[in-house]
C-alpha cells in the first residue's frame, strides 16, 4: 500500500479523483472536525466545515498559478479556521475585538511576522477596553457607526474621541522600551 504525498493528492483532484478526496477526509476531517467542536462547534458544524474547506481547495488548486507552499494539513487548517471564525462572526457568536480559542492541537503553524509579534506587546500594555476597540475597529473593520451603538456611546463624537485615546494608548506603548 503506498502512501499519496500531498502533490500527488493534489493532482489527482485536479482530475477529479474521488480516491483522494476520500483520503483527504480520512486523514484531514478528524483534526477539523477537534478544532470546531473543541471552539464551540457540534459534529454537524465540523462536517459543514469540512464541506467549506473541500470546495475552497478545489476551487484554488484549479487556478494555473497555484502553488502549495506548506503541507495539505497545515492549508486545510487555516482554511477550515478561517472558515469556522467567520461563522462564528455571522452568528454573532465571536464578538469583534475578542481573541480566539487557542488553536486545538496545532502550535506554532503559522509563526507571526516579527512586526505582528511586536503589535501585539504593544497591544498587551493597553487596557482591554482600547484593546476591544482597535481590534473591532482595524481587525475586524467595523463600522464605527456600529461600535459606537455596541459600546452604549452617545454619538459619533464620543466614539471618535474614544479611538483618538485608544490609539494614543498604543502610540505610548510603541514608544516606550
Amino acid at each position: 500500500m503506498t502512501t499519496l504525498t500531498d502533490q500527488d493528492l493534489i493532482l489527482q483532484l485536479k482530475t477529479g479523483d474521488r480516491q483522494a478526496t476520500a483520503v483527504i477526509y480520512q486523514r484531514y476531517f478528524p483534526m477539523v472536525a477537534a478544532y470546531v467542536q473543541q471552539n464551540s462547534g457540534h459534529a454537524a458544524d465540523a462536517e459543514d466545515v469540512f464541506q467549506e474547506v473541500m470546495l475552497v481547495l478545489i476551487q484554488k488548486i484549479q487556478a494555473p498559478d497555484f502553488v502549495l507552499t506548506a503541507s495539505l494539513k497545515t492549508y486545510l487548517y487555516a482554511i477550515a479556521r478561517n472558515s469556522w471564525c467567520k461563522r462564528l462572526r455571522d452568528n454573532h457568536l465571536l464578538l469583534p475585538g475578542t481573541d480566539l480559542p487557542e488553536d486545538a492541537g496545532m502550535p506554532d503553524l503559522f509563526p507571526e511576522p516579527p512586526a505582528t509579534a511586536q503589535l501585539q506587546g504593544w497591544l498587551a500594555r493597553i487596557t482591554d477596553n482600547c484593546k476591544r476597540i482597535l481590534k473591532a475597529l482595524f481587525f475586524y473593520q467595523q463600522p464605527m457607526a456600529l461600535l459606537a451603538q455596541k459600546m452604549g456611546w452617545k454619538n459619533k463624537h464620543t466614539a471618535d474621541n474614544q479611538k483618538y485615546k485608544c490609539l494614543q494608548q498604543l502610540r505610548k506603548a510603541a514608544l516606550e522600551k
